[in-house]
């Protein structure tokens, strides 16, 4: 049996009910979409009928019409509520239902739980993420296996993400350590005005933080000064798409932190409300292999160590 999580599977705006949208959350194919009463629902992205993608059908005041034969599906429990060619008086057999999800909104994103046990009393992840002012966003899929993705955001962020006028560089700032659930790494970084290369930079004027969930969850990003005031902070999510591939969509926001020695580029870039950092897609692969494997070996160890009881107890 495998313990649910609440994954998140896109953005809050990206749900509507005009257009089902299309996903793959930790590598499962869904469908999400409003129903006529404004309610978010997640459907297996598979009709029944023909195993036609349900993305491909149409929102209606009944449900989620798949575009091939026009069964009808109820977004909240799955039931074929509509077959055309049966009559009025005929009725629908259940067995011809579509899988549902239970599905929620929370701080800017919709997630669905996926696995076994209930989502009762489970929290939905990011509550720490609370945006101020303008938020920037983004969805997309990266040409890389979801665990390599999580493990280079704690050996080298730098080759997944990045912020205006910053480099990071691969100075860890002390241990790794579990914090709610997510193993924090901090690592030094600087304006890239300085003259002397990171490695030879002693007092690192800026800090990263990346947060990696353990299970299910939202990775946090936070681009902190020396005194640890936080500048940006982005949340994403990801999970495993199809063929070695990955998931992903994020938000983030500048603070308004006055920033010593900051160069003018990032005063400029917050003066005309451009998006502090920039999430990538396409990950270089020699600059993949090139990194040390490091904090990521932490990750599979409190892994290791949250299932431990679980495989004792079977």
């Amino acid at each position: 049996m495998t313990t649910g999580n609440w994954w998140a599977a896109a953005l809050r705006e990206s749900v509507n009910s005009e257009k089902p949208l299309a996903v793959v959350c930790n590598g499962e194919a869904l469908v999400l979409f409003r129903n006529e009463a404004g309610e978010l629902c997640a459907l297996e992205d598979r009709c029944p009928h023909r195993r036609v993608p349900l993305a491909l059908g149409t929102v209606t005041p009944k449900g989620l019409q798949c575009g091939y034969h026009g069964w009808t599906f109820n977004g909240t429990t799955g039931m074929c509520t509509t077959i055309p060619n049966l009559r009025e008086d005929e009725r629908v057999p259940s067995r011809y239902g579509a899988r549902a999800y239970r599905v929620a909104e929370s701080h800017g994103f919709v997630h669905v739980w996926l696995g076994e046990g209930s989502p009762d009393d489970a929290p939905l992840p990011g509550a720490d993420y609370q945006p101020r002012g303008s938020e920037f966003s983004g969805a997309a899929v990266a040409n890389i296996a979801h665990d390599e993705y999580l493990a280079a955001m704690l050996d080298g962020p730098e080759c997944l993400l990045e912020f205006g006028s910053v480099r990071m560089t691969d100075f860890f700032l002390g241990d790794p350590r579990l914090e709610a659930g997510r193993l924090v790494v901090d690592r030094g970084a600087v304006w890239r005005t300085r003259m002397l290369p990171p490695a030879f930079v002693i007092d690192h004027p800026l800090i990263v933080r990346t947060a990696v969930p353990l299970e299910g969850g939202t990775i946090r990003v936070d681009l902190l000064d020396a005194d640890e005031a936080p500048l940006v902070s982005v949340s994403i999510a990801s999970s495993a798409n199809r063929r070695g591939t990955t998931s992903l969509c994020w938000r983030g926001f500048r603070h308004d932190t006055r920033v010593a020695g900051a160069p003018l580029r990032w005063h400029l870039a917050r003066a005309r409300a451009r998006a502090p950092f920039r999430i990538h897609s396409m990950i270089d692969g020699a600059a993949l292999a090139a990194l040390l494997v490091a904090p990521s070996r932490d990750l599979a160890a409190a892994r290791a160590a949250r299932c431990a009881p679980l495989s004792e107890a079977a």
